[in-house]
């Protein structure tokens, strides 16, 4: 695909920005000419030949910085064009892609919860009920379809692939927490045994190798985040429980070991060095991140891939897009120099926001799979505290039923070094 996009407009690095992650979605070589003659589509809102061109969108987002979602979507997911009733597929992909409507950083405080995050009954996917929707591979698609010389593009489908992980939030909170469980049901029994681990410092928990075979037996792999403080946060949300350097008899089990950056007020860079283990990956804590000042927390570190996308409260889209891409820096008018993979599904969002009943747990994160089998990389988040016994009881046989309908529909699980490969 030739493209030719006026330079120097407010628009031309915004649209070779997500003309190129279409490329990249629909495997089209893309490139951008100066010539309009040599073009196969244009961009130039001076030119009566140029492709739309949503000129108010751009001066209201990237001037006036006005990032609410309800100033674009009024009655649809999707913007229009100025005066007309036609989608503006680029521009809705650009504004859903990058999260802009989470742009807040204090400024907006009525969209955050009480540790800072963006809330969910907030966004537009809450509005109109589309968080479960791939909104922007829709974009990507209809606009191909309008578009005689991309027509053959907009049929292109790859079989979506998982990216399973686990946040080791706690390894010893198994002896109070199983065992306030194990008193109330009077399981004298449990109380014993979790005494026992406690004494053999094999704590019920401390269960990474566990894991890491049951996912073998399914040819699957999987990825740790690791948490490298016990400092406690000021909004009183707890760190982590074991340190770090201790555990190496532990970490050995596992291929694929990442940052579980903590809500603590240390840098990346610095709690990366505490980690006995080099790595690029990571994932907030508690999903506590702010944007846009997190991405470029991330840039200014050594991170090359984040996992953190992802609403606490419900399972689906947080960007409305099913692929790892890298979001847009508005100050630099160039991407970040990281890749942000989306996170989908998470074992507390289930059990603990939405209360899904626990027979329920494996049929509703299938159903989401079944309506995306095609063009994401679904994003599984399943704490070593769900794997085990007593107070969490039921999921670990929920996640096997998972296991078992990736292994039977052929999905394959794909790593941070193969998607920062791809």
């Amino acid at each position: 695909m030739i493209v030719f996009i006026k330079n120097n407009q407010i628009y031309s690095k915004p649209l070779e920005y997500i003309l190129s992650i279409l490329g990249k979605n629909k495997s089209c070589s893309i490139k951008f000419v100066n010539e309009k003659s040599k073009a196969q589509l244009i961009f130039d809102h001076t030119d009566p030949l140029s492709l739309p061109i949503n000129m108010e969108f751009y001066y209201s987002l990237l001037n006036k910085k006005i990032f609410n979602h309800e100033a674009y979507f009024i009655e649809h997911p999707y913007l229009r064009f100025h005066n007309t009733e036609n989608p503006d597929w680029l521009g809705t992909a650009f504004y859903m892609i990058n999260s802009f409507q989470e742009y807040a950083d204090g400024q907006n405080n009525d969209v955050l919860d009480r540790y800072g995050r963006f809330r969910y009954d907030k966004s537009y996917q809450y509005k109109f009920n589309c968080i479960e929707r791939n909104l922007v591979q829709e974009c990507f698609d209809n606009f191909c379809k309008e578009n005689l010389v991309l027509k053959n593009f907009s049929r292109i489908e790859k079989k979506s692939r998982v990216f399973l992980s686990h946040d080791i939030d706690t390894i010893y909170g198994s002896f109070l927490q199983d065992g306030l469980w194990a008193i109330k049901k009077g399981r004298l029994d449990i109380v014993l045994k979790l005494i026992m681990n406690e004494i053999l410092s094999n704590p019920h928990w401390k269960n990474i190798d566990k894991i890491v075979k049951l996912h073998s037996e399914y040819d699957l792999k999987s990825t740790f985040f690791w948490i490298a403080t016990k400092k406690r946060s000021a909004n009183k949300v707890k760190n982590a429980d074991y340190s770090i350097g201790k555990l190496n008899n532990v970490l050995k089990f596992s291929q694929s070991n990442g940052l579980h950056k903590s809500c603590y007020d240390t840098s990346i860079d610095e709690e990366l060095k505490k980690l006995p283990f080099k790595t690029k990956l990571n994932r907030y804590h508690f999903l506590k991140f702010t944007l846009p000042s997190s991405w470029n927390e991330i840039e200014k570190s050594e991170i090359k891939f984040d996992a953190s996308l992802g609403y606490a409260e419900r399972y689906g889209f947080r960007n409305s897009y099913g692929l790892p891409f890298k979001p847009y820096n508005i100050s630099t008018q160039a991407p970040y120099d990281f890749i942000e993979v989306p996170l989908n599904v998470m074992d507390g969002t289930l059990h603990c926001y939405m209360e899904i009943p626990l027979k329920e747990t494996a049929s509703s994160i299938i159903n989401f799979i079944e309506k995306n089998k095609n063009n994401s990389v679904i994003s599984i988040l399943w704490h070593n505290t769900y794997f085990t016994n007593y107070k969490y009881s039921g999921y670990l046989e929920e996640y096997k039923k998972v296991l078992l309908y990736l292994k039977e529909s052929e999905i394959t699980s794909i790593t941070p070094e193969e998607i920062l490969n791809d």
